[in-house]
């Protein structure tokens, strides 16, 4: 019954929001103020940790994300309704086969340190950084053969194969925002530059100061492109690792807007009565999972029926239900049923049924000892993603229940990335990942031979079969929309047999604001610029 009337509201508060967008917001650019609000004015953004740097072209931090998303650009950007608008490009042309994509580049752009930007910028930047370090980049980019910058203010793609999703993939601060060649194109790792916590963007905000542990602060670039844009003179983010401090600031007015990925999910309830607040439902094209990667190199988790059966072990309406708060939907398989195009359910299903795990760990090799145990696992996971620690917990019970012990490694932001997908020193390792805008791009990634690489948002499980990657290879050339969901269905039916992640649920994404402020609703990426955001008058 909650979860339905959950569902109801998160509808309802979307197609509200949706409508107030669409007649509002995209009026603003090249306007002298806001649409019944006013210019300048601080916004202080709750942030539930130190970001482990500013630069979402080697990061899927969420936060790091959505503070690049204000100092850095995207070529193009999204409305509310995934209508793909000018950002860093003013036009773009698509040749007739799909095979050549012509960006035109705003003329007179400004790095934030006076250097001008130009087509080299972005030419270089996405295949140097973004293609080699950002997981969403590799398979956005894999159909690109190469990235000209014909003149200063003219960028052309050049593909090998038609690529769908690759004009609106461009909108993501996730997946690809814009660095600076003259800044990241010194012979060093870009992973090592300084300039990663002391960020260089064309973006609406400069960044100014960032204190660990206490906050982060932007203001207003007074040479943003976008004519009569951001509203804001400032926007600070403030470091508050506590769930119930965070609820208790927003009431005061201390801070004004706990975004999706800072929101205390027990609280959600609770804000809604304070008539000085808005809390709704974000609208997030990108479709996140909380999912948990499997390490199938060795150990128990190697074997495919052990796996199989740890999935039948564990409740997962349980976890959602206690962890989640209720905000979302158990999962089915590696797509989110966000994303109702792609999103199947004939697959099979891992409902909770802790008998057969047990015979199924018996039969795959592995029976109770004489004190009743079959093996010991470890699960890690960030900190800073709330529910995990729950998540953990409920999944220690479920699995003592068939004989196995669970260790938990709640562990900082940084050791946890490094451990996970740089060393693969796990078990089991958990978090929210993506699964859009589209499969090429959010689904992917994580599953494909090519990609068993230690980097962050990759093949981290180490899990690798040959007729999986044709079938993506062929869903992520395929121009005709029925064959693509039907092969991107065939990949879902493999992953779930297999099993070499749990997929936990599907996001909903509640977010908390004062009821002053509007614009904040526009974005349906959850990374993008805060630059129509206003203080109402």
């Amino acid at each position: 019954m909650k979860s339905m009337m959950m569902e109801s509201l998160r509808r309802g508060a979307l197609g509200a929001c949706i409508a107030l967008v669409s007649l509002a917001l995209f009026a603003a650019p090249g306007s002298a103020a806001p649409p019944g609000g006013k210019d300048g004015g601080t916004m202080v953004v709750a942030l539930p940790g130190d970001p482990p740097v500013i630069n979402s072209a080697i990061t899927t931090d969420i936060s790091s994300s959505n503070i690049s998303g204000q100092v850095y650009s995207t070529l193009v950007r999204l409305d509310a309704n995934g209508k793909v608008l000018p950002s860093l490009a003013k036009s773009w042309d698509i040749s007739p086969d799909g095979l050549t994509y012509t960006f035109h580049l705003y003329e007179g752009i400004k790095w934030h340190d006076g250097a001008p930007f130009t087509a080299e910028d972005v030419a270089w930047g996405l295949w140097n950084v973004n293609k080699k370090y950002n997981g969403p980049s590799s398979g956005l980019l894999a159909p690109v053969e190469e990235i000209v910058a014909v003149d200063p203010n003219t960028v052309v793609f050049k593909l090998k194969y038609p690529s769908p999703p690759l004009l609106r993939g461009l909108a993501y601060f996730n997946s690809s925002t814009i660095v600076p060649k003259h800044v990241f194109d010194n012979g060093q790792d870009p992973r090592n530059n300084p300039a990663n916590l002391k960020p260089i963007g064309t973006g609406p905000f400069v960044f100014k100061e960032y204190k660990k542990g206490s906050h982060i602060i932007l203001e207003k670039n007074p040479n943003y492109h976008l004519a009569g844009l951001p509203y804001l003179d400032r926007v600070v983010f403030q470091i508050i690792p506590n769930e119930g401090a965070r609820s208790i600031a927003l009431e005061k007015g201390d801070i004004d807007f706990i975004p999706y990925y800072a929101m205390p999910l027990g609280q959600t309830e609770g804000l809604r009565k304070n008539d000085k607040l808005v809390v709704t439902f974000a609208k997030r094209m990108i479709a996140g999972e909380y999912m948990a990667f499997l390490n199938t190199r060795e150990g128990p988790l190697a074997k495919k029926e052990v796996r199989q059966a740890l999935y039948y072990a564990m409740n997962r309406k349980a976890m959602l239900d206690k962890a989640g708060f209720g905000y979302g939907k158990v999962a089915v398989g590696p797509v989110s049923s966000e994303q109702p195009i792609f999103y199947t359910q004939d697959v099979r299903q891992y409902d909770y049924d802790p008998a057969l795990a047990n015979k199924m760990l018996d039969e795959a090799g592995f029976p109770r000892g004489t004190d009743g145990k079959r093996f010991k696992l470890r699960v890690s996971f960030d900190v800073k993603e709330g529910p995990m620690d729950d998540v953990a917990r409920l999944m220690r019970l479920n699995f003592a229940a068939v004989g196995v012990d669970l260790e938990i490694m709640g562990m900082d932001s940084g050791a946890w990335r490094d451990t996970a997908f740089k060393d693969w020193n796990f078990d089991i390792t958990m978090g929210s990942f993506s699964t859009g805008p589209d499969p090429a791009v959010g689904v992917e990634r994580i599953y494909v031979c090519r990609n068993i690489e230690r980097l962050m948002a990759r093949n981290a499980s180490g899990y690798c079969n040959p007729a999986l990657d044709e079938i993506f290879d062929k869903a992520g050339r395929e121009g005709d929309e029925a064959k693509r969901v039907d092969l991107y269905r065939q990949a879902q039916k493999i992953l779930v047999e297999d099993a070499p992640h749990w997929w936990l649920w599907d996001r909903y994404y509640p977010i908390a604001f004062s009821a002053k402020i509007d614009g904040l609703l526009e974005d349906p990426t959850g990374y993008g610029a805060f630059d129509v955001v206003y203080w109402k008058n």
